[in-house]
C-alpha cells in the first residue's frame, strides 16, 4: 500500500490513537484523526480535585498474566516505547464481619459456595479454572482477533456455561472479572470470557485467599496446586496499573511521540465509499460541514455512533442495537473522612498508592432486578487522601438522583459518603447473545477492508488497554501492508 495514501481514523480514544500510531510506525505520513469531543480519550472521563487527576473510565489497563513482571504484554511494550508515570494497583476482596463492618476476606457471593465444598474440592476447582485459562493462553487463543476463547461454545449463556462446569469453576470464570458487572441474565458467556487474560490475576488472589481460610491445611493444599499457579501467587506483578497524571497522559504522549495530527471538535456525520480506496468523509467543524476524501478509513467509534454515521445498510445492521445493545456505567468520585480498612503492606515497600476493593456492595445475584438496575461493583483508591472512585453498572431508567441514592446505600464501606463528581458513559461492552448465535464476529470480519473501510473498537477487541493494544498491534499490520517492505 502506498505510504502516501491519505488515511482517516475516526475517534481519538484508546483504539483510535493506537491505530493511528501503528499506521505511523508502518510508514504512513498522511493520517488525520478526527475526534468529536474537545479532548483525547473517548469515553475516558476524569475529574481534578486538590490538584490530582481521577480517572472514571479506562483506568484498569493490565491484569496479571503468567510470569514475574509485565514482559511480553502489549502494555509493557507500549509503556517502554512511550514512558509515562504509572503506579501499581493491588486487588482486595471485601466482605462483612459478624458485626457488619468491612473486612478483607471472601467475596460475599462466594461464601455459600465455599461452605458447600471441602478445602480440597475448592482448591481442585480453582486449579481447574486456572488450567482452562493457562491452556487457552498457551495455545494462543487470545487476546487477539478472536479474544481469549477458553472453552466456550458459540452462543452459550452464563447459565449453561456454569451448568457444565464444577460450581467454583463457573463462578471464578464469571464472577472474578472486574467487568462482570456488565453481565446480564442469559447473556452469552463468551461475551465476557472473550475479553482477555485478566481473570488470571483474580484466580491467584483467590488462591491466596483460600490458603488463608485453611491455615492448618496449607501445606497439603499447596501440594495440589501446579507450579505456574504458585509462581503467579508469589509474583510481585501488579494486578493493574494506573496513571497518577491521568490515562490521557499516555494518549497525549503517544500523539506527541508520533507527531499525530488530531483534530478535536470534528464530529464525523457520514462516510461514503465512492469506489474502492476512495472514501468521502463528512464532518462538522466550527459549525461548518466539511468533506475530505481518503484512501482508507478506520472507524473506532462506539456502535451508537456508527449507526449515526451509517444510517442504513449492512454496516448499520451489523452494529444495530439488536447486535450491540447499549450498556451504561456510572462512576462516582466520593469523599470519605476515614479509611474503611487497614490494608496489608509488603514488608520491603510502602503500600502502593492504588488499590481496588472488589464487590464492596455485598452479595450479588443475576436474578436481583434492583441490583441489576444500579449497584456499586468496585471502589478504586487512585491517590493518597480522602477520595475514592466507585464504579457501577446502571440503567437509564434510573434518574441521577435515584442512582446516587442507591449507590450511597450500597457503599457500606463508607459511612455518609460525600459525592464530589460523577460521570455516566455508554459502555460498548459486548455483542448480544443473538448476534453471537448468528456468527456476528465472522460477519464483521467479512466487511473489514471493503472499499478501504475498517472497524476497530472495544466491541471487537475487549475493554482494557491490554486487549485494545494487542488487537490493534495484530490487525493494523494485517490490513495495511508495511509500505517500507512493499
Amino acid at each position: 500500500m502506498d505510504a502516501g495514501a491519505a488515511v482517516c481514523v475516526v475517534g481519538a480514544g484508546q483504539s483510535g490513537i493506537l491505530a493511528a500510531a501503528k499506521l505511523r510506525e508502518l510508514g504512513f505520513g498522511d493520517i488525520d484523526v478526527l475526534e468529536a469531543a474537545d479532548r483525547l480519550g473517548g469515553y475516558c472521563q476524569t475529574a481534578e480535585v486538590d490538584g490530582r487527576i481521577y480517572d472514571f473510565q479506562a483506568h484498569l489497563v493490565a491484569q496479571q498474566d503468567f510470569g514475574a513482571d509485565m514482559a511480553g504484554t502489549a502494555v509493557e511494550a507500549l509503556l517502554r516505547a512511550h514512558p509515562v508515570a504509572t503506579q501499581p494497583e493491588s486487588l482486595y476482596f471485601v466482605s462483612r464481619s459478624g458485626a457488619g463492618k468491612p473486612q478483607l476476606g471472601v467475596p460475599p457471593h462466594f461464601v455459600p459456595l465455599l461452605q458447600s465444598l471441602t478445602a480440597e474440592q475448592a482448591v481442585d476447582q480453582l486449579v481447574e479454572a486456572w488450567n482452562i485459562i493457562e491452556r487457552a493462553d498457551r495455545e494462543r487463543r487470545g487476546p487477539g482477533l478472536d479474544g481469549l476463547a477458553y472453552d466456550r461454545i458459540s452462543g452459550e449463556t452464563w447459565e449453561s456455561y456454569r451448568a457444565r462446569h464444577a460450581p467454583l469453576v463457573g463462578e471464578i470464570l464469571q464472577g472474578m472479572m472486574i467487568y462482570a458487572n456488565m453481565r446480564r441474565p442469559r447473556q452469552a458467556a463468551e461475551t465476557v470470557i472473550n475479553a482477555n487474560a485478566h481473570i488470571s490475576g483474580h484466580v491467584s488472589q483467590l488462591g491466596k485467599m483460600l490458603l488463608s481460610l485453611y491455615p492448618g491445611q496449607r501445606e497439603a493444599l499447596v501440594g495440589r496446586m501446579p507450579p505456574s499457579l504458585l509462581a503467579q501467587m508469589s509474583s510481585r506483578r501488579p494486578i493493574s496499573l494506573g496513571f497518577p497524571h491521568g490515562f490521557r497522559s499516555l494518549l497525549q504522549r503517544i500523539v506527541d511521540d508520533h507527531r499525530l495530527k488530531v483534530s478535536l471538535g470534528c464530529r464525523v456525520t457520514g462516510i461514503e465509499a465512492l469506489r474502492p480506496n476512495e472514501i468521502r468523509v463528512r464532518y462538522r467543524e466550527d459549525g461548518s460541514e466539511r468533506t475530505r476524501t481518503y484512501a482508507q478509513v478506520i472507524v473506532t467509534a462506539r456502535p451508537a455512533q456508527i449507526r449515526e454515521i451509517f444510517p442504513s445498510g449492512e454496516i448499520h445492521d451489523l452494529f444495530s442495537e439488536r447486535n450491540c445493545p447499549r450498556t451504561w456505567t456510572r462512576s462516582y468520585l466520593i469523599h470519605t473522612p476515614n479509611e474503611p480498612l487497614t490494608f496489608p503492606r509488603r514488608p520491603d515497600s510502602a503500600e502502593p498508592l492504588g488499590f481496588w476493593l472488589i464487590d464492596p456492595y455485598g452479595s450479588y445475584t443475576d436474578t436481583d432486578p434492583q441490583q441489576s438496575r444500579h449497584r456499586i461493583t468496585a471502589a478504586n483508591k487512585q491517590h493518597p487522601g480522602p477520595y475514592w472512585v466507585c464504579f457501577s453498572n446502571s440503567d437509564l431508567s434510573v434518574s441521577d438522583a435515584e442512582a446516587w441514592s442507591l449507590a450511597a446505600e450500597s457503599l457500606f464501606l463508607f459511612p455518609d459518603p460525600e459525592l464530589v463528581a460523577e460521570a455516566i458513559a455508554e459502555w460498548p461492552a459486548y455483542p448480544s447473545t443473538t448476534a453471537l448465535r448468528e456468527d456476528w464476529p465472522s460477519r464483521v470480519a467479512a466487511v473489514q477492508g471493503r472499499d478501504g473501510l475498517y472497524f476497530v473498537g472495544e466491541i471487537l477487541s475487549g475493554p482494557t488497554l491490554e486487549c485494545i493494544s494487542s488487537y490493534v498491534h495484530t490487525v493494523v499490520p494485517l490490513w495495511f501492508a508495511d509500505p517500507a517492505r512493499a
